[in-house]
């Protein structure tokens, strides 16, 4: 069944209540691709084919393109998928919190290589100007409408400037009221807004100021579409139709890692010039073809000149690698590969959000998007002092592999290789298995933020004499701090290179002494 064809049958159902048939619009729409590099030709493909037989479509990407996914993007510090999103045929697209992920000074710098308009209502800067292809709304004539467009992003993270030098996000409502009334002056027929806030709050963010899409359609009713993302929510036409019928606008969102396109067809009245009938649909799977030849060459000239190896398969298991052995083994790993006595490796240092990693083949591109490239310091220590430092009331229960701060994704654990922590059950004493009259080698990675980020090298890392100058362990006595010549991932790979991984699970069952340390430590936060 012909593209066209399908389209004809999706309209005649949705429009066949007696509704003059007047000029249709489309707007294809991604959102979370969160560096999902696979997916892309496909919707590039389906998205040029389907302009090409429907001039008024617009093709639109809702924000969070880095974070998780495939390593290279790392790599690149985001350029592997913000340059082949740009080859896409997007027309425009706004931020979402993750795409601070390299810092805001290499967000306007891809901004600007890759001058694709990013809708950026509620986007300020400081001490350096927004790149000129950054606007608070774009108006685009379709179907012989004129359409505008704004931005919105979540407000709930980097409000302040001072923190985000580059690009700080404005409050959501008052930018959002601000777009509509320039948009109305303009003489919009029709207001869409592009929104990276949730199509509902989710859990952990139930107390949060930020509107969500419902909100926003609640409360701005001369918005007539909100295209969505944050949530990673596919809404099926069903639940567009209950929002709908509740607020009058509608409202889409595409789920997430490039699985599904969005595709919205609006039905205009000529003479009143307003939307009187939509459909809603997620195009899927086969439907997503042919494959777009320029963003695919785009993706494979990027890993031939920064992961050749992407491919090779480096590690098999046999079970799923849960997160505390994730830990164990990589802190171990460290250890050996710097011929240290002691690891401590913070959670930071590799994918902190899985369970559990997945059973089977890794790939290179796989393990280095499980365990971060991390420059390794090695310092000597005394066991007296690195007692101290790890028996601090506020850094102890970190040592419990299954430590969390209380909030999803804000695990804090600290896994040690080389020397033993207890808890015991029934003192609630936690006994670190260290001799205070030895000196030690110690190792442990950098974990280096995004203000470290500026001029880095080729494999995403600070300049090395930014590592050079930076404390890893601040608070803990030392001696002798070095920065190793190798990374953490170049030890991974040499030792891949010589023989497979042999990526091992410690721990068969969560030790019972564990859960009683995480009970006590949580009866303990809630008092």
């Amino acid at each position: 069944m012909g593209m066209a064809y399908r389209f004809y049958l999706l309209l005649l159902v949705v429009f066949s209540a007696g509704v003059v048939a007047g000029p249709t619009i489309s707007i294809l729409h991604t959102n979370d691709l969160h560096q999902s590099l696979a997916p892309l030709p496909a919707l590039a493909g389906y998205a040029k084919a389907y302009k090409a037989e429907h001039p008024a479509t617009v093709f639109i990407d809702a924000g969070d393109w880095f974070d998780r996914g495939s390593a290279l993007c790392r790599v690149t510090r985001g350029e592997a998928i913000y340059g082949a999103m740009a080859t896409m045929g997007y027309d425009m697209w706004i931020v979402g919190n993750h795409d601070w992920a390299y810092g805001g000074a290499r967000l306007g710098e891809l901004m600007e290589r890759y001058p694709v308009p990013v809708l950026g209502a509620n986007l300020g800067c400081t001490d350096h100007p927004l790149p000129t292809n950054v606007l608070p709304y774009l108006i685009k004539e379709l179907a012989g409408l004129r359409v505008g467009f704004f931005g919105i992003t979540i407000d709930s993270y980097g409000q302040n400037p001072k923190g985000r030098p580059y690009i700080h996000v404005l409050e959501a409502r008052e930018s959002t009221r601000r777009a509509i009334a320039e948009l109305q002056a303009q003489r919009a027929d029709l207001i869409v807004a592009v929104t990276h806030l949730g199509f509902e709050r989710m859990k952990h963010e139930a107390t949060r100021a930020c509107p969500s899409d419902v909100d926003l359609a609640r409360e701005f009713p001369d918005i007539d579409v909100i295209v969505g993302a944050h949530s990673h929510t596919a809404l099926a036409e069903a639940r567009v139709r209950e929002i709908h019928a509740e607020t009058g606008v509608i409202v889409v969102q595409a789920g997430a890692s490039g699985r599904n396109m969005g595709r919205l067809t609006l039905e205009i009245d000529p003479e009143t010039r307003r939307i009187v009938g939509f459909a809603s649909e997620l195009i899927t799977g086969e439907q997503l073809q042919p494959s777009c030849p320029e963003t695919a060459a785009f993706i494979s000239e990027q890993y031939a000149a920064h992961m050749p190896n992407a491919k090779q398969v480096v590690a098999a298991l046999a079970a799923p690698l849960e997160r505390h052995n994730a830990g164990s083994w990589y802190a171990e790993f460290i250890r050996g590969s710097s011929a240290a006595d002691l690891a401590l490796l913070p959670v930071g240092a590799f994918d902190k959000e899985p369970k559990a990693f997945p059973q089977g083949e890794w790939t290179a591109e796989q393990l280095a998007g499980y365990f971060f490239d991390r420059y390794l310091v090695t310092m000597r220590v005394t066991g007296k002092d690195l007692l101290a430092y790890l028996q601090q009331p506020a850094r102890v229960h970190r040592l419990n592999p299954l430590h969390d701060r209380g909030r999803p994704f804000s695990e804090d654990a600290i896994y040690c290789a080389g020397f033993a922590v207890h808890f015991d059950p029934t003192t609630k004493d936690i006994h670190i298995d260290l001799e205070p009259d030895r000196e030690y080698t110690l190792v442990t990675p950098w974990l280096h933020s995004w203000r470290d980020l500026f001029n880095g090298d080729e494999r995403g890392l600070p300049p090395r004499n930014r590592a050079a100058a930076a404390d890893p362990l601040p608070g803990l006595a030392h001696a002798n701090r070095h920065v190793l010549a190798k990374t953490s991932m170049q030890h991974v790979f040499d030792a891949a290179a010589s023989k497979a991984l042999d990526i091992t699970r410690k721990y068969a069952d969560i030790p019972a002494e564990w859960l009683a340390w995480k009970e006590f430590y949580e009866a303990e936060r809630a008092k």
